[in-house]
Order: C-alpha cells, then sequence, then structure tokens
C-alpha cells in the first residue's frame, strides 16, 4: 500500500539498541529486550542493532571499555538511520551510549535546530580521561569534548544552548568543570513537582523547531522504581539513605506529555533499564534441570562496583 504525502513525511523509526559495553553491564541487554517487549506494538519501522554479548578478554582502550565494540554499533546504528532516512526516531536501549547515533543524526538532518531534554539523574559529560563507561561520554561526544574518533563521527556538534538538563540530582567534579565550561542549563527534581513551566519557558526561550527527549530511567526515585542499577538489592537498604530524591514517574510522565503537546518531539531514547528480578529469575531459570544446567553455579555478570 502507498502511503499518503503526511505519513510519509512523518516516518518513524523504533530502534532497539540493546547495548549494554557502554555501561559494562551485560543486564542492560535483558533490560533493552523488556523494555521493548513491554513498549506499545507499532506499525512504525524496526530494526535491532546487532549487539555483542562477548564477556571475555575486553579491554579498555584509549580510557573506554570495550571502546571497539562500542563503536562498531555506533556506526551499526547510524548506518540503520541512514538506509531509513525517519524524520522520528524512538530508541530503546541499552545504556545512555545508544543516544549518540540518534542525535547525531537528528541534529544534522534538522540543521542543528533540536532542543535535547536530557531527562537524567546525572549530567554524562565524563570523559576516557577520568571514566571508562562511555555511556557517561555520550553528551560530551555530542559536544565535542572526549574521544577524539567518537566526536569526527559526529557530522554537526549539537551547541550547548540546546540541552537543558531535566532532573538531575548528582555529578562528578569533572562534570561540573565541563558543564561549567558550556554553561548547561538544568531543571532539578525539586523545580519539576509544582508543574512543567521551567523546562515549557526555557523550551519557548529557545524557540527550536523540534525537541529529543533523552529518558534514562535512573531519574525516577528508586524508592517508587526499582529496576535502576542504583537499586541493587543487596545494598538497597543502604541506598535508600544515600541517594538524592528523585522525580517520581508521574512527574516525569506529565512532564514529557506537556512538552509533547506544546511542542514537535522529533526523538525518544529510554535506557539504562536495570530488571534486578527479571535478572535473578533468567539466572535461575538457566540452572534448573530441564531448562539449564544443574552444574552451573555461577550467576551471570553484573558490575557491582559500577
Amino acid at each position: 500500500m502507498v502511503k499518503n504525502s503526511e505519513e510519509a513525511k512523518n516516518k518513524t523509526l523504533r530502534l532497539l539498541m540493546p547495548q549494554w559495553q557502554g555501561g559494562y553491564n551485560l543486564p542492560y541487554y535483558l533490560g533493552a529486550q523488556l523494555l521493548n517487549w513491554l513498549a506499545p506494538t507499532s506499525d512504525d519501522i524496526q530494526e535491532e542493532v546487532p549487539v555483542s554479548l562477548n564477556t571475555e578478554r575486553i579491554e579498555v582502550e584509549k580510557g573506554t571499555y570495550a571502546r571497539a565494540d562500542v563503536l562498531k554499533q555506533f556506526h551499526d546504528a547510524a548506518d540503520i538511520l541512514k538506509k531509513h532516512s525517519p524524520d522520528r526516531v524512538v530508541v530503546l536501549g541499552g545504556d545512555c551510549g545508544v543516544e549518540l547515533a540518534p542525535i547525531a543524526y537528528l541534529n544534522e538532518k534538522y540543521d542543528g535546530d533540536v532542543a535535547i531534554l536530557w531527562v537524567d539523574s546525572h549530567p554524562d559529560v565524563k570523559t576516557p580521561d577520568n571514566y571508562i563507561g562511555q555511556h557517561a561520554h555520550v553528551l560530551a561526544t555530542l559536544l565535542g569534548v572526549g574521544d577524539e574518533e567518537f566526536v569526527a563521527s559526529v557530522p554537526k556538534l549539537v551547541h550547548p544552548n540546546q540541552v537543558l538538563y531535566v532532573g538531575l540530582n548528582e555529578w562528578s567534579t569533572e562534570e561540573e568543570k565541563v558543564m561549567n565550561q558550556f554553561h548547561l542549563n538544568a531543571v532539578t527534581p525539586e523545580e519539576l513537582v509544582k508543574d512543567s513551566s521551567p523546562i515549557l519557558n526555557w523550551l519557548e526561550k529557545l524557540n527550536a523547531s523540534k525537541v529529543f527527549i533523552h529518558f534514562d530511567l535512573d531519574v525516577l526515585d528508586l524508592r517508587e522504581f526499582r529496576s535502576l542499577l542504583v537499586a541493587n538489592p543487596d545494598t538497597y537498604e543502604e541506598m535508600l539513605e544515600k541517594a538524592p530524591k528523585a522525580s517520581s514517574m508521574e512527574t516525569i510522565i506529565r512532564v514529557l506529555q506537556d512538552v509533547a503537546k506544546a511542542h514537535d518531539v522529533v526523538g525518544l531514547g529510554i535506557t539504562e533499564h536495570f530488571p534486578w528480578d527479571a535478572y535473578h529469575l533468567q539466572n535461575m531459570l538457566q540452572r534448573l534441570p530441564l531448562l539449564g544446567d544443574i552444574n552451573k553455579k555461577e550467576k551471570a555478570p553484573y558490575n557491582k562496583d559500577l
């Protein structure tokens, strides 16, 4: 069936990218697959980026864990985007590094006229000089900072005034330096409780024609939503005391709905789903009679020290 011109102008690609190496935690692969299964069904174009599941002999190269895998997966995602040339992109990840290709693609497609809402507890502007996980490099790369090969793969760098942090509540000294260098704006969880006006006012002032929403699930409060790395059952009670208060699910839903009602959202990426119960259940099933290996003693790996 031939699509009409309006449909053709609004082609959406749903990209499943179960990358885990950027956050060096294999359960992000499972988390992405579950996100894809849970998401509403759609007639949109659907593609999956092939992701290596090799966990052996992975090296830190040029300050980045599994750099070769992450770089290849980035280029594979970029090739899929180029092949379909969508107007809108939904990304289901995986660690935050999955956002590099779609944001780079959309920022070039719309000639830099894209506001980026970084809905995340963390600023993700670390570099290989101070952190090995590429998931925390991604926004720095889009701004032109960090690994030269990754930066060179971004056809049009993101301008700092295009970025607004939403729900930011935790950052390192190194990240604060980059944030100050680029004068990046932020809205705290407390500012979101009453209404969405801080974000809507910022968007109105920027007056960009398009919006990309990066939604790291760790922006949600672990007291309400526990499929997060920080909500490790082994240390959950301790983290309840230590973790700063984050946003409720209903607050984030309201914010994103308000944005979409007032602006043209061309991208949504959802990342870092760490499904602890499913991870432990998967591990159990792998070790049961008739289903798995009854001699298997070790659990599937995750990085508890991240």
